[in-house]
């Protein structure tokens, strides 16, 4: 019983924990942020692959934030789906990005003019310790998001970027 009575007291807590930390991402890093209109953005994504063929596969996803109703939404998601190669000695993914999905908030003119149908993709992971990636984009070496390292996996979240407006 005492169990029972443990959980129903911290399953608010926790409910109440998981949404203040997921309102927080969503305010920009300045001073007073909620007197501007703002949007945060991250991308999150998931490629699996075979060394042995070369194949990869995956997702990415867009999330985008507003802070008030701007440009008709205050939550749009964007998922592409990837499909293309990967090279192992060099841990190169080149992926071709086909937009599949998004949800009903986004504004016709967001997906339009922000998210093609189809893009070409071209990441190289620079490895380091306990599994830790850096995904870079392959043609000029900038970083591009943080990730995780597997064999046959990986995953990666860029970090938000804020627009204000």
């Amino acid at each position: 019983m005492v169990v029972r009575s443990l959980s129903l007291f911290t399953a608010p807590i926790l409910v109440f924990a998981w949404s203040s930390g997921a309102a927080a991402f969503r305010v920009c890093d300045t001073e007073n942020s909620y007197a501007f209109s703002a949007a945060t953005q991250y991308v999150v994504g998931e490629i699996a692959f075979d060394e042995t063929t070369g194949l990869a596969s995956g997702t990415e996803t867009t999330y985008n934030f507003a802070n008030r109703s701007f440009e008709d939404f205050t939550v749009c998601h964007v998922t592409y789906e990837l499909t293309g190669n990967y090279e192992p000695v060099t841990r190169t993914f080149l992926l071709d990005a086909r937009r599949t999905n998004f949800s009903d908030a986004c504004p016709s003119h967001l997906i339009e003019f922000e998210y093609p149908n189809k893009l070409l993709y071209g990441f190289q992971m620079d490895v380091g310790a306990a599994g830790s990636a850096e995904v870079r984009i392959a043609a000029s070496g900038e970083f591009f998001a943080n990730g995780r390292w597997e064999e046959g996996k990986t995953v990666y979240r860029t970090s938000e970027k804020c627009t204000i407006f």
